[in-house]
């Protein structure tokens, strides 16, 4: 009698749930105007830049508008320097002269002459980072693989990692062409792990046969680029990674705004980093 019971009850219960079923579209208002900023101070002898645009809607299907006409500074030691606005790229600032950052120095932006929030009033925005001086690479190795799934070459690094607490972020080039160009590419990591020791081998990057971007033949040069950044440009990754790549509803935290070092109300990050690279020549056969 109890299996006769639930047959006749099963039809009934799934009538209900699919009933239950029902499109709701939901209105999003539209949000406040807030500055964002994406500036970098490197080790490089080049035009150091900072670029600075509006955010919008999270739906909107259009690029961000960019900001033009702000007095941007960077400040350094005893050092100012006003960064130019390009011609041709809206707002895209540089250092009028490339230079070279110095580990252990801190770099200051001043971001002024804008009015985001359109009330009339001018803003200021700032931000600092310190530039890490960071490890010194040995040299890279490159470790065919080969599974059911993929081939292709492994990247080792083999470097001396400080004393001192650091991140780092890894990039790869391909003759002239760098291989991790897109903030969703980049691969950070804490030496949490081998802090203090000598790194022997650590996979840095893996270059896919089935990729024609990273497939490598025989007198290829692959460069590996060792980014010494701060703390905070770490979480920044991380967090607009996440952002990217969306959560897994199940086990994911409550949504929040990515972490950012600009003061004054804005979003974005300031870094300084180091950099340092070393090559490897895939052997002719």
């Amino acid at each position: 009698m109890k299996v006769r019971h639930i047959h006749r009850f099963f039809p009934l219960l799934m009538a209900v749930f699919c009933s239950c079923t029902e499109v709701i579209d939901i209105e999003l208002d539209s949000t406040f105007t807030q500055i964002v900023v994406y500036g970098t101070v490197t080790s490089d002898s080049v035009r150091q830049q900072v670029q600075l645009s509006t955010s919008s809607d999270y739906f909107s299907n259009v690029s961000s508008p960019r900001l033009s006409d702000a007095r941007v500074e960077l400040v350094f030691e005893d050092h100012l320097i006003w960064l130019e606005e390009h011609d041709t790229v809206p707002g895209l600032y540089m250092t009028p002269e490339a230079f070279r950052g110095v580990p252990g120095t801190t770099y200051q932006l001043h971001v002024g002459n804008v009015d985001v929030n359109g009330d009339g009033i001018m803003e200021t925005y700032h931000a600092e980072s310190t530039m890490p001086r960071g490890p010194k690479l040995d040299s890279i190795s490159l470790i065919y693989f080969v599974s059911p799934f993929v081939t292709g070459y492994q990247v080792l690094m083999y470097a001396n990692d400080p004393p001192t607490r650091d991140w780092y972020n890894f990039k790869l080039w391909k003759n002239q062409n760098l291989l991790t160009a897109k903030l969703s590419d980049y691969f950070v990591q804490t030496d949490d792990f081998f802090n203090g020791t000598y790194v022997y081998g650590l996979p840095v990057g893996f270059l896919a046969d089935d990729n024609p971007e990273e497939a490598v033949h025989p007198g290829d040069t692959i460069t590996f680029e060792l980014n010494s950044i701060a703390q905070s440009y770490y979480h920044f990754i991380v967090d607009a990674q996440l952002e990217i790549a969306g959560n897994n509803p199940l086990f994911s935290g409550p949504p929040a705004n990515i972490r950012s070092n600009i003061g004054g109300g804005g979003q974005g990050v300031f870094a300084a980093y180091y950099i340092d690279t070393v090559s490897a020549i895939i052997p002719m056969e």
